[in-house]
């Protein structure tokens, strides 16, 4: 009997913590993009809705940040469009050095967003990578 007690004893304090613990925490979903070679990332937080940008690439030129305007509906591509730019310099893959932007989104707002390169304050022609759709948490 001793040794099913000694058993007994720490699973249901695991089990009384874990429980406890299940629903004290918020979690976010988060969305990616990069841009069409890599050099760039972004990174959708939803629950604060905010924006991490990475320049992974030491060639100079910054990246730029594009997302539709955020709707209650469904968000199309062609929505009205927002660009953010980060011309800070090379961050690396490490999110501790990335460029936070806020956004301040309805709740279950959704959006699509890509990324692509800007040099001189311009776009660079082509170096968009594909769509992500995301959503505000709710």
């Amino acid at each position: 009997m001793p040794r099913f007690r000694h058993f007994a004893v720490p699973t249901l304090a695991a089990a009384a913590l874990v429980i406890g613990t299940a629903g004290s925490s918020f979690a976010d979903q988060i969305y990616t993009a990069d841009s069409s070679n890599a050099c760039g990332a972004a990174y959708f937080y939803d629950y604060g809705d905010t924006f991490k940008i990475i320049d992974i690439c030491t060639d100079g030129k910054g990246v730029r940040l594009q997302y539709t305007n955020p709707v209650d509906s469904n968000p199309s591509t062609s929505d009205t469009k927002i660009h953010v730019d980060y011309t800070g310099g090379y961050t690396g893959y490490n999110l501790s050095n990335a460029y936070v932007y806020d956004t301040d989104m309805d709740e279950d707002a959704c959006f699509y967003f890509r990324v692509g390169h800007v040099d001189d304050g311009s776009y660079v022609s082509g170096s968009y990578g594909s769509w992500n759709e995301a959503c505000a948490a709710n």
